[in-house]
């Protein structure tokens, strides 16, 4: 069989390998394929007949050329280019370019990008960091009036402590030697112990975070800041003969419910200060936990707990659901001097915990009831602290509201 190739003349037959030579030998050497996104065109006549065609935000741009080569040379100079820099290699402007040049004379050594953001920041009112401690504090109370009044009382109290030393300093002029230095004076000369002074952290940090948010100053100086390490220390269990004092003593007191809610029902002491009475269910025995409550920020529904607790709220008078979380840490408070008995922190969800692991040995289900996402917390605190036995007592003490009536004894005979 023949083949033929247009343009080589073929006197025999051709293996595969001939033909091959043949069709690269017919294709001209000189030929430029332009790179993709890049086409040519050339006119008749003209100048610059030899053009470049490439697309610009959607636009078409050509640009000519007195020789073929001129051509290439600036396609593959916007090849290198794009492959560099990206597609915006494509859209360059030269007019731009002069102006970037104006602007670098101005500006001299200092990045355009700065000399932006400053622009901005001055349009918007801002300083770049340049406002006081004082002044940049003002506006983030003012920013969280919204929040709980306890809340917003310790913000105050807290960053008021960083304001003493802080009021004139511009926050850009801010440090973290600056923070860890007011930490550890926090520590040593107020005394203050490791969890309070990683709360005063936790706190400034918030505060920063807030003015980077609003543009105030760059950076977050606590970032650079490590927080203080806390000691795991053995949480304090209220023995049951202090419970069943604590109880008997208060059990008349509007207070005794909502402590039962601590410790029948494992409530946070927050939680327990700000409940609601239509967040208690006692039909079905379920406490609603509203999200504006809780400290998930998530709502749920609590259920299964003791039957003992349902005993204390089902006794509680009117004025139990009338106080404020305020008023309700100081009858609290009360409540323990009347009994004689030291209020160990949150001594009463601690021994909740504690107990109802014991009574039921189900670190999952003991989890569910605190309101943890995992059993972790528990077995670093609350495992192996009671004992089964107490823990039966603990969930039998209930309200003795009745008066007991004493049967009169036997008259005494004659002869007796």
């Amino acid at each position: 069989m023949t083949l033929t190739v247009p343009g080589v003349s073929h006197h025999a037959h051709q293996t595969p390998t001939n033909l091959n030579k043949a069709v690269v030998f017919a294709t001209p050497s000189n030929r430029d394929v332009p790179m993709r996104g890049i086409s040519y065109f050339e006119k008749p006549r003209g100048e610059k007949r030899f053009f470049a065609r490439w697309r610009e935000d959607g636009r078409k741009k050509a640009r000519g050329f007195a020789t073929p080569g001129e051509r290439a040379k600036f396609a593959r100079s916007l090849a290198a280019a794009r492959e560099k820099i990206g597609k915006q290699a494509l859209s360059f402007n030269a007019e731009e370019w002069v102006n970037y040049l104006r602007c670098k004379d101005v500006v001299g050594a200092v990045d355009l990008l700065t000399v932006c953001r400053e622009w901005l920041a001055f349009r918007r009112g801002e300083d770049g960091g340049g406002m006081s401690c004082d002044d940049a504090l003002k506006r983030y109370l003012r920013a969280c009036a919204g929040d709980e009044p306890r809340i917003l009382y310790r913000k105050k109290l807290n960053l008021g402590r960083w304001n003493e030393g802080a009021r004139l300093v511009a926050l850009r002029d801010v440090s973290p030697d600056s923070v860890r230095a007011w930490l550890e004076k926090l520590e040593k000369r107020h005394g203050f112990s490791a969890v309070t002074v990683f709360h005063h952290r936790k706190m400034l940090s918030a505060f920063f975070r807030w003015c980077v948010r609003e543009r105030l100053c760059e950076r977050n100086p606590c970032e650079a800041v490590a927080a203080p390490k806390i000691r795991i220390e053995e949480v304090s269990v209220l023995p049951v003969a202090d419970a069943q004092r604590l109880f008997a003593v208060n059990a008349r007191e509007p207070v005794a419910a909502r402590m039962a809610l601590e410790a029948f029902g494992g409530l946070r002491c927050s939680h327990a200060g700000r409940i609601e009475r239509g967040e208690i269910d006692l039909k079905r025995r379920g406490i609603i936990l509203a999200a504006d409550k809780h400290k998930s920020r998530r709502r749920g529904y609590l259920e299964g707990l003791p039957k003992n607790l349902w005993a204390w709220l089902r006794a509680a008078p009117a004025a139990t659901w009338e106080m404020t979380p305020c008023q309700y840490m100081h009858k609290k408070s009360a409540a323990f001097r009347r009994a004689g008995i030291v209020n160990a922190g949150n001594v009463l969800r601690h021994s909740f915990g504690s107990y109802y692991l014991a009574l039921h040995d189900d670190s999952a289900k003991t989890a569910v009831k605190m309101q943890h996402t995992s059993p972790v917390m528990l077995y670093r605190h609350y495992k192996g602290v009671a004992s089964k036995k107490d823990a039966r007592a603990w969930f039998a003490i209930v309200p003795e509201l009745k008066v007991k009536r004493v049967r009169p004894r036997a008259p005494l005979s004659p002869g007796g």
